[in-house]
């Protein structure tokens, strides 16, 4: 596809030089399993009798949630958060049935929470909730189809719409991303139940997914789809960021486009180019194809040398959405969680690299910045933003001032990161 084409031209001509805080590596204190777990404890005594967390909304308690799923897969398979978790979310799908609401991100925010809910525990029922939630996607209408609305010289093939409201037109990448994301990862699991994996070491690279490969009858015949309707599906979407919302030449995504009064918001969250990264990650993986991660490792660069988000020493504060001097640190904001997402998704970047392990130094040299980026940030959070007890600020340079459920929601993805980068 043109766009695709276009976007990797911009990847592969990038001047890939180290970031400034390259320097800065260093190893983390000896007790931070025992650091990020704390924060996790202290995080989950907000959570209400019906697994919402209090003081935080929908969309944020799936990614609190989240950002504690990944700690465990990526601290060697734990499942020390495991049961609380799964406890948590079957009470909030029973008050919201297929964890579905009218804002399609929020729905898939939660579908990115039950695709690695069901990677740490094999359980059908968080697979089936992400397949339910793609098929919903796809037969709801929140899908453009080819010709259906066209903006300017684009046709907004492949586009979801941020909600299920009558006459909202309002299209956005992270919605759209999120979908990407989705779609390529239930192709990866599609093609390990019903297709072995092709290379043969699928069973190898997903140890606790191979063991339930033929045992449940999903995929083929299920409420979800095949492999090549999920990557088809994903390439499609993935075209209509690159075609309209991305910026090749800073690796940048950017936000909506208001259908109806004709208008494109070029607002440019680092949440937004994060969940871009993990779509591209999860494509590469679903086909193999390396154009993928190498477009994704572009993102990821110019996104680490954003000083925009990152400051010189490799702190990530996305200055322009909260940062202290500008909002009060007592009010809640989800402003607050979009760096976040971007810290979540070097993990997601890193973590495909090193367990697929393709043959580029260029592609491991940027894993190692990622590390660097990772440790940095908990450093800088024990140092500067923490009370000691567990509790952490929204300043992830500090001072710290006081915890909220946001900005403990907000900090658990760096949590999660450390833990990957710092495998044995």
């Amino acid at each position: 596809m043109a766009e695709f084409e276009r976007a990797f031209e911009a990847a592969m001509n990038g001047n890939h030089q180290p970031p400034l805080w390259e320097h800065l590596d260093g190893p983390v204190p000896p007790d931070m399993p025992q650091t990020t777990q704390r924060a996790i404890d202290m995080y989950m005594r907000s959570v209400q009798p019906n697994g919402h967390m209090g003081g935080i909304g929908w969309w944020q308690t799936a990614n609190g949630y989240t950002a504690m799923a990944l700690h465990d897969l990526w601290s060697h398979r734990s499942m020390q958060n495991y049961s609380q978790l799964a406890q948590a979310v079957r009470g909030c799908e029973a008050t919201r049935p297929g964890l579905i609401n009218e804002f399609n991100d929020d729905t898939l925010w939660w579908g990115m929470l039950c695709l690695d809910l069901y990677a740490l525990g094999g359980d059908v029922w968080f697979l089936e909730k992400a397949q339910g939630m793609w098929a919903y996607m796809r037969n709801r209408g929140c899908v453009i189809k080819k010709g259906e609305h066209q903006f300017r010289e684009w046709d907004m093939e492949g586009a979801l719409f941020w909600t299920t409201r009558e006459g909202d037109f309002q299209v956005n990448s992270i919605t759209t991303g999120l979908f990407v994301e989705l779609a390529a990862r239930l192709a990866v699991i599609e093609r390990q139940q019903h297709h072995g994996g092709g290379d043969g070491k699928d069973k190898e690279k997903h140890p606790r997914l191979a063991k339930f490969m033929g045992a449940v009858g999903i995929g083929h015949g299920s409420k979800g789809g095949t492999y090549e309707e999920y990557t088809e599906s994903a390439k499609c979407s993935l075209g209509w960021i690159l075609r309209v919302m991305y910026r090749p030449k800073d690796g940048i995504v950017t936000d909506n486009i208001l259908l109806k009064k004709g208008e494109k918001r070029d607002w440019t969250f680092s949440y937004l180019t994060g969940t871009t990264i993990a779509a591209c990650a999860g494509l590469y993986e679903a086909t193999g194809q390396m154009e993928y991660l190498k477009l994704a490792i572009h993102m990821a660069h110019k996104g680490l040398k954003n000083l925009g988000w990152v400051e010189k020493d490799g702190v990530l504060l996305e200055k322009g959405q909260w940062c202290k001097g500008q909002n009060d640190p007592m009010k809640g904001n989800d402003c607050i969680g979009f760096k976040s997402v971007f810290m979540r998704h070097m993990g997601t970047l890193y973590e495909v690299i090193v367990r697929l392990n393709p043959p580029d130094e260029a592609v491991h040299r940027e894993a190692r910045w990622i590390k660097t980026f990772v440790n940095i940030n908990y450093r800088t959070l024990q140092e500067k933003n923490t009370n000691g007890n567990g509790q952490y600020g929204p300043w992830w340079d500090g001072p710290f001032e006081c915890p909220t459920s946001q900005s403990q929601m907000a900090m658990l993805d760096v949590m999660a990161a450390v833990r990957l980068v710092n495998r044995p």
